[in-house]
Formats: C-alpha cells, sequence, structure tokens
C-alpha cells in the first residue's frame, strides 16, 4: 500500500517533475586504495565523438516481457552497445498478449539514436513453441566490412527445457532485415543428468561470437561437481558454427555430508557469480565463478581463469586474499573470523578487460566464516559484514595487481518473497560495469536502497562510480536517480558493456534500462508480464585531460586518419595531412609502452599515406604516435 500511495503522488506532480534534470548526490568524498597499482606510461588515445548523448534521467517505454524469467539472472547481456554500428538493443521473452507470440519466442529490439525511439520487435527465436525458453542474452554481431543495419545480425542465446529436461542450450540467429534465421540446439552430454547453469559474457570478437556455460552435475540445487564450458561461435556469412566442445573442471570444496559443492549460485538465492570478459582485440579473456576451492580456506572468491591465445588454452589465476598486504586492506570492511584473518564473501560479480590485459573486476563482499576448515560443513551459511561493500579489483597474470574500496551497502539482498511480488529471486543490487571505447576507463552501476527502514533493497535508486585506469583517477560514488520522476522503482537493472562519449559535454553514457513499472510491482506476481524500458541519462564526467578528434585537429595543424584496415595482419595505411610541410616520424608502442618499431616518413606537405608492416608484431593492441615538430597525434591499432 505504501508504495501504491507514494506511486500516485508520484503521478500527480509528474509534469514538474519530468523538467527536472538528474540530482547527483555526492555519498563520498575519497576512494582509499591499497599501493599495488602497476604503473604503464602509455600513450593518451584520442577518443570517438561520433556518438551523443541524452541527459536526462527518464525511461522510455520498449516493449513487454513474458514474465521476469527474461530479467532474473544479473549477469546475463539483456542490454547491449555495438559502437560500430552505433546501435543499442535489448532482449527478451515476448509476451503473447503483445505480440501474438507463443510465450517461448524471445525477441530483440534496437535502437539507433541513443534511445530515444525503438524499433518493432524483432522475433529472433521462433520454435514453434516446443521449447521453453528463459534467461536470454542478446547482441548485434556486426560481419567485418559492413556498415549497413540491414545487413547485421542479432545474435540470442538462452537456455531451454522441455518439461523437466534443463540440459539444453539454444544459440539463435537472425539478419536485422529478417533474412537468415538459424537456430542451434545443443543438450547436455549423457552423463549430465540434471545441470545447466546459463550462458554469460556474449561478445563479438572479430569474426566469432563468444560465451560462457556452467555444466554441473547432481542433483538440483544440489550440484557435486562444475566445469566451465567456453563456447565459440564462429560466421560463417548467414548463421554461426557453434563448438561448445571445450571443458574446464572446477576444484570446488565439497560438503562431507552430501557432498555438494561450494559455489554462490547454490547458496545465495540468486543466479549470479559467473562471468566471461575479453579484450577488444580477442587474444586475452577472462572467466570465472564464485566458490570456495579445496586449496585454501579464503572464502567465497572468484576461481578464475585467464587466456592470452584466443581461448585456445587457459590458466587458473590465484587470487589470494590471505596474504598481510590483503589483510591489512580488508580489516575496515571485513571482520574477523575464528581463525583471526579476514575472509570475504564475494555475492556479485562484473568485469571488464582493460587496455593492459588486466581484468577490472567489480564485487559486492561481505564478512564469511565458512572457511571449509573450521566449519566444513556449514557451506553457504555465513556472517554478513552488515550488507557488505563494493570494490574494485585489478587482477593479472599473477594475481591482485590493484584493489580499490568503491562504497559501502546501505541495503541487504532480499533473501525471501517475503517482502513483495518479486522479492528474492534475482533481486540483487544487480551491479553491472562497462568500459570505454579504449579501454582504459570503467564504469560501475549498481542499486541500492537509501531509505533504511527494512534494512532490505527493496526501494532501489541507480548509483555509479568511474575509473580512469591511465591516469588512475576516480571519481566520486553518485546517485543518479534521486530527485526523478521514479525515484526509488529501479527493479530489475541492467548496463550495456561499452560507454558512449559525448564531446559536448565531455562525459560518458552507459546504456540502461530496467523492467517492472511500480503498478507492475504492486499488482502482479512472478509469472506476469512486465514492462522494459530505456533509462536515459547514466552519465559519467570524463576522467583525465582526453582531446577530442576535431578539436585536436585544430590545435596541432595536421590530421592523421584510422589505419585501414583495423584489426589487420601483413600490412595496413594511414594518411596524415598537414597544413604547412614538415618531417613526420611514426613510433609504433605496445601496451607497455614500449617502442617496437619506428617509421621515418619524410617531409609531409598536404596528404601523404603512410604504411605500417605487422611482419615482426604478435597479435595484440598496439598503439601509433605521428610526430611532426613538438605535435603528436596517436591512435589506437589491432593486430590479428
Amino acid at each position: 500500500m505504501k508504495k501504491f500511495l507514494l506511486f500516485a503522488l508520484v503521478l500527480v506532480f509528474s509534469v514538474s517533475i519530468m523538467a527536472q534534470n538528474k540530482v547527483q548526490t555526492n555519498l563520498l568524498k575519497k576512494s582509499k586504495d591499497i599501493d599495488l597499482t602497476q604503473q604503464n606510461n602509455l600513450p593518451e588515445p584520442v577518443l570517438n565523438t561520433s556518438a551523443k548523448a541524452i541527459n536526462d534521467v527518464n525511461r522510455i517505454y520498449v516493449g513487454k516481457a513474458k514474465d521476469y524469467r527474461s530479467v532474473r539472472k544479473e549477469d546475463t547481456r539483456a542490454i547491449s552497445y555495438n559502437p560500430e554500428l552505433g546501435v543499442i538493443t535489448i532482449t527478451f521473452i515476448m509476451d503473447p498478449a503483445t505480440y501474438g507470440s507463443t510465450g517461448t519466442d524471445i525477441g530483440m529490439v534496437y535502437s539507433t539514436d541513443m534511445g530515444e525511439t525503438w524499433s518493432q520487435a524483432i522475433n529472433v527465436v521462433n520454435n514453434g513453441g516446443s521449447f521453453t525458453n528463459d534467461f536470454p542474452s542478446g547482441i548485434v554481431f556486426n560481419p567485418a566490412g559492413n556498415s549497413e543495419l540491414d545487413n547485421a545480425f542479432g545474435v540470442v542465446q538462452n537456455i531451454s527445457h522441455v518439461g523437466g529436461d534443463w540440459g539444453y542450450k539454444m544459440w539463435s540467429s537472425i539478419q536485422l532485415n529478417g533474412d537468415n534465421r538459424a537456430i542451434e540446439i545443443s543438450h547436455n552430454p549423457d552423463n549430465i543428468e540434471d545441470g545447466y547453469w546459463n550462458q554469460f559474457g556474449l561478445t563479438q570478437i572479430g569474426n566469432e561470437v563468444r560465451c560462457l556455460n556452467m555444466l554441473p552435475t547432481g542433483d538440483w540445487g544440489n550440484y557435486q561437481t562444475a566445469e566451465l564450458q567456453p563456447i565459440y561461435g564462429e560466421f560463417n556469412g548467414t548463421s554461426f558454427n557453434w563448438d561448445d566442445s571445450q571443458y574446464l573442471e572446477m576444484d570446488l570444496y565439497q560438503n562431507s555430508e552430501d557432498g555438494t559443492m561450494a559455489w554462490i549460485g547454490g547458496y545465495q538465492a540468486h543466479d549470479g557469480g559467473i562471468e566471461m570478459a575479453w579484450s577488444d582485440y580477442g587474444q586475452v579473456g577472462y572467466m570465472w565463478m564464485i566458490g570456495v576451492n579445496n586449496s585454501t580456506p579464503s572464502g567465497y572468491r572468484p576461481l578464475l581463469f585467464k587466456t592470452v591465445d584466443g581461448g585456445d588454452s587457459w590458466d587458473f589465476i590465484e587470487i589470494d586474499f590471505l596474504n598481510d598486504e590483503m589483510q591489512a586492506f580488508l580489516e575496515p570492511y571485513i571482520i574477523e573470523n575464528s581463525e583471526g584473518v579476514m575472509i570475504p564473501s564475494i555475492f556479485e560479480s562484473t568485469g571488464v578487460v582493460d587496455h593492459r590485459g588486466n581484468l577490472q573486476m567489480f564485487v559486492a563482499a561481505a564478512s564469511h566464516f565458512a572457511d571449509v576448515l573450521t566449519y566444513p560443513d556449514s557451506l553457504g551459511y555465513g556472517i554478513l559484514d552488515d550488507p557488505g561493500n563494493i570494490f574494485n579489483i585489478t587482477i593479472g597474470d599473477e594475481g591482485i595487481v590493484d584493489i580499490i574500496w568503491v562504497d559501502s551497502l546501505n541495503t541487504e539482498n532480499l533473501i525471501s518473497t517475503t517482502e513483495g511480488n518479486y522479492n528474492g529471486d534475482g533481486w540483487q543490487h544487480r551491479i553491472s560495469c562497462a568500459k570505454n571505447h579504449f579501454e582504459n576507463e570503467v564504469f560501475l552501476t549498481w542499486i541500492d536502497s537509501r531509505d533504511l527502514t527494512s534494512g532490505y533493497n527493496t526501494n532501489p535508486d541507480i548509483f555509479g562510480w568511474s575509473k580512469n585506469i591511465h591516469t588512475n583517477e576516480v571519481s566520486e560514488s553518485v546517485c543518479f536517480t534521486e530527485g526523478t520522476l521514479y525515484e526509488t522503482f529501479y527493479y530489475y537493472t541492467y548496463g550495456a558493456e561499452r560507454a558512449i562519449y559525448d564531446e559536448g559535454t565531455h562525459s560518458y553514457t552507459i546504456p540502461y534500462m530496467q523492467t517492472i513499472s511500480p503498478g507492475e510491482f504492486a499488482s502482479n506476481g512472478a509469472t506476469s508480464p512486465v514492462s522494459i524500458s530505456y533509462v536515459t541519462g547514466i552519465e559519467f564526467p570524463a576522467l583525465g585531460d582526453f582531446v577530442g578528434i576535431s578539436e585536436q585537429n585544430t590545435e596541432i595543424g595536421f590530421r592523421v586518419s584510422s589505419n585501414q584496415p583495423n584489426p589487420f595482419s601483413g600490412t595496413t595505411t594511414i594518411e596524415v595531412s598537414t597544413v604547412k610541410p614538415g618531417e613526420a616520424k611514426v613510433n609504433i608502442t605496445n601496451m607497455l609502452g614500449q617502442t617496437v618499431s619506428t617509421i621515418n616518413a619524410g617531409t609531409i606537405n598536404g596528404t601523404q599515406s603512410i604504411e605500417i608492416n605487422a611482419e615482426n608484431l604478435n597479435a595484440g593492441v598496439y598503439f601509433y604516435t605521428v610526430t611532426i615538430g613538438n605535435e603528436s597525434v596517436t591512435q589506437k591499432m589491432i593486430v590479428e
């Protein structure tokens, strides 16, 4: 009733409130970090300024989902942004009453104008109702060399089931003009009787789409073993050839009584804690799940694998919270267990790969006593240090490189269905992160309630924080939605994996969505249709001194094009245009700032093409810096 009355009051004053811009409430003045940062002298990038952002916080209706199972899983990719085509997509199970669909069809809507207008839903998954399809992720795949939206493909991954058999994985694709629909279904191996845990990290890398599945064995909810299953879909011109044959076994601790393994998904009343992230050029990738392994009593932590060869091989990366340095850092936030050490329980996680090939992971964590030594039979039961805290952890080849405390959480996640119609199932702080085009700035969003009356996250607003990896500058934590029309009604949110730069406001916008309107929350249950809305104005000021392309070209008196082709193997070409004659030099550096090649281009008067040869370069990200006199321009290129 309280929520209904509040919603009514909001509607009465909606005309005046709609005119307001967002109000940002500073919650923190400083971020505390530990001195572990590795410094690399990398050149500053040049920003892509072609996209423009929307400033006001507002909701734009985009569609109706069959029920909340479209958006229950925090780690699925419900909203995505493709920077090459400038298109935002949202994927959901289509409501039969709205779309005349079967109730199992999965649709995708898209916007090419920063969310102001949206397409009709494209039915990507249409299998006649023979499978029940849940928990979808979706992206737009852009074939190499394509610049037309109609020639791009909508790609969806989801879990399918027939009756009680949840062992099916499904991948679907369709050209956005309606041609070339394709559906491929894979079933678990015969020895896996009752186990799945969805697919995550759906991403385009070159000519592939990549994602991750967790494959457990055992009875539902009481799994005894688990394997991570990286999946690769190679584009063949009209569809994708999917390969799910690779498995990595997880060394998870098991309860001595019933053999149940210790991982977050089985105990935290939600489906978080599994993810995959890739560098833009696709050679460096990470995948992880949150659990307790057999080697050390370090609580529920990321069990992390890294690849540097595009997924051909994976190495385990040790995340050590028990060394003296980490213990000193955790002491203000995590209470001691019975053994006298701080053991964090990570209950939500997300991450992106930065321009150095490190993983920028964000976690929500609290204290925990399930150290599997003192309490071997208490898996899944712990002591929360109040609601917990959010941390940014930088992870490299040797483990933790840096850790920064981002913010304290005000409220706990809901763990039952007693607080409201939708509460307790996928109702987390919904942490999500994005990165900019040059992978050197990262952005975190989450939901939390400022009203602490109940102690639970029942009245969520959207919060945010950002970091520039190149300069090590961090923002203050802010609340985006305080004072807006739908304040405290941001249920089931998602942020896209890419941030969009606006040169006019010198800021980044995160494509953002949320579901379940206040009216739906008050009157419906978990099996009822829910509204899908795009949220405008989740905007972060850019950190550091960046110079836009147009401003840079005006100031320095010469222009440098992007290299074509990019990515490339063999050779690529750039064009340099000068206002007056000058001697030009091109310096090629790797991600560590080391010079790998130098080209003396001679005197340039007007426009000249310069060829860069990758014959002696390994696959990866490089920067080319063109210097004429005392002025330089740096751009990024990718060698395949």
